[in-house]
């Protein structure tokens, strides 16, 4: 666990560092070449800035040890801070949307087109060295937190490349392509924004872990000898450590000493699968 607080800590470090560095650089190419593609990057990156803050603060909170007011940890703090980002990104959005119309409706010639397409160029480089690190980060920890993070930057990535685009062919005077690329940005807001709600519900209505995932542990559970079946097994997910709870069949005439015994090897075969996983069993004579 203090690898897993120390991995998280760092992606919420970095995305934050990230997110000041872009900002700037998309400040100075926006100022020089007023380009609505550029302000739709500057925006998204101020939103980021807000996003990262608020994942900085909720991960460390989400990683303090539970205690006597909250039994059950402190892990969905997670969620909570997923969808205060996809309300920041919303508004992000919206007031981008507002500024794409205005220039559909108003083509103007760009300035400095040079400057604002190495200042993106940049940007994809940073922001792919960042995705790639929080993706490997995911792997290791299951962090909503995270992955919501690292789901926002994909599409910044993306959206940065589509900027690129509608600054070259504005030189050609294709000024028409500005605004287009900017509403492509708004579109993968929203769709970002549909993605981190859903998973941040999921945490927080105590969604059951993926099939998959209950399978296999039917599988762990029932290829331990002594076990004769289970049942009532309830899972869910918050941030990144798994609730499991079942109730195990056993030999009623066997001893104590021997159920509990079975029991134990249960639990370690879930631990050892589900390495950040609460389990919780309970013994039923058969």
């Amino acid at each position: 666990m203090e690898r897993h607080a120390r991995l998280v800590k760092r992606a919420a470090t970095a995305s934050l560092l990230v997110a000041l560095t872009l900002l700037l650089s998309k400040l100075l190419a926006w100022w020089f070449s007023d380009a609505v593609s550029v302000l739709s990057s500057l925006l998204d990156s101020m939103m980021d800035i807000v996003a990262s803050g608020i994942n900085f603060i909720a991960v460390r909170y989400a990683l303090v040890p539970a205690d006597h007011d909250h039994p059950f940890g402190h892990t969905k703090a997670e969620g909570l801070a997923a969808l205060l980002q996809s309300a920041f990104i919303f508004g992000s959005a919206c007031l981008l949307l507002l500024q794409v119309v205005d220039r559909l409706l108003n083509p103007q010639p760009l300035q400095a087109l040079t400057f604002s397409v190495a200042v993106m160029a940049f940007s994809m480089l940073l922001t792919g060295a960042l995705v790639a690190y929080q993706r490997w980060v995911v792997r290791q920890t299951q962090s909503l937190a995270v992955r919501s993070d690292s789901a926002h930057y994909m599409s910044d990535l993306l959206a940065n490349l589509a900027v690129i685009v509608a600054l070259v062919a504005t030189a050609y005077g294709h000024y028409w392509l500005d605004p287009v690329v900017a509403l492509v940005v708004v579109l993968l807001l929203l769709y970002s924004v549909y993605g981190i709600v859903r998973s941040a519900l999921a945490v927080l209505m105590d969604k059951a872990l993926a099939e998959e995932d209950e399978q296999r542990l039917g599988q762990l559970i029932l290829a331990v000898d002594g076990v004769h079946g289970f049942h009532e097994l309830r899972t869910r997910q918050a941030g990144s450590v798994q609730f499991i709870q079942l109730h195990l069949d056993l030999d009623g005439q066997q001893t104590l000493n021997h159920a509990h015994a079975i029991g134990d090897e249960v639990e370690r075969r879930i631990r050892s699968a589900f390495p950040r996983a609460e389990v919780l069993i309970h013994h039923d004579p058969v």
